[in-house]
């Protein structure tokens, strides 16, 4: 079954991130595995999803890399990717964004839930995901990452629903 990794803190080659070939070798190699863009984002193939996820996270760590990370099936990260909110072009949002975490439950936030500065706004979350919008006035950008994590309590990593689009694009079978 085909799936995808998706790290925190993780920029491929840059100190304290595993380089590209070192990423992929504790996915079993090239063969079995494949980065998209720089960000910690796997593609891999796996017959058994716990005992991979356990192997790579042991590799890694071996190589003094701690990065958490979330895993969608392929199939989830395209039912995911479909689901990306509209915005209309005058509410002036600066991004849409797609967050990937590791919850235990099912998350019980009122939504759309906003920061208090006002710069994010999730507009839906489940157990593994949320779409979030955020805008950027003048120099300050909102942190939706940094929101989910203080309300849900685990490590969150995001992406824009742009690179979503492309990641399912490029990786679907159509």
């Amino acid at each position: 079954m085909k799936y995808v990794a998706l790290f925190r803190n993780l920029n491929l080659g840059h100190k304290g991130s595993p380089s590209s070939g070192e990423l992929l070798e504790a996915f079993d190699g090239p063969e079995s595995a494949a980065n998209f863009q720089t960000n910690g984002t796997v593609v891999f193939e796996s017959t058994d999803l716990e005992s991979t996820k356990n192997i790579v996270k042991t590799r890694l760590a071996n190589s003094g890399f701690l990065q958490s990370f979330s895993v969608l099936t392929f199939e989830e990260m395209d039912e995911f990717s479909a689901q990306a909110p509209q915005v209309d072009p005058a509410d002036n949002v600066y991004r849409v964004m797609a967050s990937f975490f590791e919850a235990s439950e099912q998350p019980t936030l009122t939504l759309p839930l906003r920061s208090k500065n006002n710069l994010v706004e999730v507009r839906s979350i489940s157990r593994n995901n949320a779409w979030s919008l955020i805008w950027k006035p003048k120099s300050s950008v909102g942190n939706v990452t940094g929101l989910l994590e203080e309300h849900l309590g685990v490590p969150v990593t995001s992406r824009t629903a742009s690179t979503v689009e492309r990641l399912v694009k490029k990786f679907g079978d159509s």
